[in-house]
């Protein structure tokens, strides 16, 4: 059997050229390897149609090469090895680009200490190593931003209620939303309830929504259509302050709204978008594994399910879209893209009124009792 019917590459080997030299990685296994030019040819033999195809090299620097290859994963050997999940998993997920499985496998089983002197020993290395941690909060405030009201207790509304109402709004009508109403939804998303130092990690905030670590990597940029006692545009939430910062007045926000959310056009109502952001630099400080790019989007799901939760609560319709253009909010924030990347899009506003509902629902066995659900007929999801 010719070498190219023998082995054939790992189905998840990706190559990369970092400052112009190529390195292989595994994500499967979570191994990178630096090359050379050489092994890159001899890797070429089994990725062309070509069979024919031979490197010029000596057949025992050929040989040796392979052998490598083999032993480290990167060529697997048809009559011994398989790797069938990875082969699977690259299969399954095709109708996805290859950033998806890549991404899962590099992040997927990564190891954390677990035990207490394993952990002394971190904590040891990353006061000697680590820099002064970054700032948790942006503020631009000026002595012209907008100091917000204090957040309402939301006696009238429980937590139940808000589980139960909670529907994605399509149609928002054009009445302001009050500047309490907003306050609200974004100080339970993501204002802060108290800081306190920590032994290694400096002053962390606690906040009414997680983050991994205590980082807090999430900030929200209010996109204002209609509310009460702000002019219309783009707004920075100061958690630090609980203040807006006007980055740019527009006297109409809805042909951007229109732009970046792709044409969505029943959003476009609503009396606040909120862009959601997050810094990278907060959480890379602590944390020097991939795993918590994962992390960063949940940290924002978090943040949304407070807003969206928060809404609910004050009677307001919400919406959350991921369908949106990165660049164009990124380049609207004043934002990099690199250091701060737009994550996210939600919204509130009062619902238009609609007497009518579906009656084709099936509701849950297992409701609590006296819950009473509506699904209007100009709902679709």
């Amino acid at each position: 059997m010719s070498r190219s019917n023998r082995y054939y590459l790992a189905p998840d080997l990706v190559i990369t050229y970092p400052d112009g030299q190529p390195q292989l990685i595994l994500p499967s296994v979570k191994r990178t390897f630096k090359v050379d030019w050489k092994v890159c040819e001899i890797i070429s033999m089994f990725s062309s149609e070509d069979t024919s195809l031979q490197p010029m090299f000596s057949e025992s620097m050929v040989t040796s090469i392979i052998d490598h290859l083999v032993k480290n994963g990167i060529l697997i050997d048809r009559e011994t090895d398989h790797n069938l999940a990875t082969e699977q998993i690259v299969a399954e997920w095709q109708d996805w680009d290859e950033s998806s499985w890549f991404l899962h496998l590099q992040t997927k089983d990564t190891k954390f200490e677990t035990t207490e002197e394993g952990r002394l020993q971190n904590v040891d290395k990353f006061r000697k190593t680590s820099s002064p941690p970054p700032q948790y909060f942006k503020c631009n405030c000026t002595s012209s931003s907008t100091k917000l009201p204090t957040p309402s207790k939301l006696l009238d509304q429980t937590l139940v209620n808000s589980f139960m109402q909670r529907r994605s709004c399509r149609r928002f009508s054009e009445k302001p939303i009050s500047l309490q109403n907003l306050a609200d939804v974004l100080f339970y998303s993501g204002g802060i309830l108290f800081t306190n130092d920590t032994h290694s990690y400096g002053i962390v905030a606690k906040k009414p929504s997680p983050s991994p670590g205590g980082r807090h990597a999430t900030e929200l940029y209010p996109i204002v259509n209609a509310c009460e006692g702000l002019r219309s545009g783009v707004y920075h939430y100061c958690q630090k302050h609980h203040a807006l910062h006007l980055i740019e007045a527009e006297e109409d926000v809805k042909p951007f709204l229109n732009e970046v959310l792709y044409g969505q056009d029943y959003f476009l109502n609503a009396a606040v978008t909120v862009f959601y952001t997050s810094v990278l630099d907060r959480l890379k400080w602590k944390y020097k594994t991939s795993r918590v790019y994962r992390l960063m989007h949940l940290e924002t799901g978090h943040y949304a399910q407070n807003f969206l939760l928060t809404g609910t609560a004050l009677d307001l319709g919400c919406f959350v879209t991921a369908a949106f253009k990165d660049s164009v909010i990124e380049e609207k924030l004043g934002v990099c893209g690199i250091r701060e990347v737009a994550m996210y899009v939600s919204g509130i506003g009062h619902i238009v009124p609609d007497e009518n509902t579906r009656s084709d629902i099936e509701y849950a066995q297992v409701l609590p009792e006296g819950i009473e659900i509506r699904l209007p007929i100009g709902e679709h999801s």
